[in-house]
């Protein structure tokens, strides 16, 4: 399978990725909603991300 780019390394991490996305839930506690500052910073970062990557492509 490495001839296409699929070796053990990326099956483990995918194997890694789904664990996590099952597993990762049992160990939470009660969810409650994020504070507001949150989302700025999120816009914040994405906006950043998108002026990087619109740069970086030209």
């Amino acid at each position: 399978m490495d001839e296409y780019g699929c070796g053990i390394g990326s099956i483990a991490m995918m194997l890694f990725v789904v664990a996590v996305l099952f597993l990762g839930p049992l160990g939470m506690g009660p969810l409650e909603p994020p504070p507001g500052f949150i989302f700025l910073i999120m816009a914040f970062v994405l906006v950043a991300i998108f002026f990087y990557l619109s740069h970086a492509s030209k």
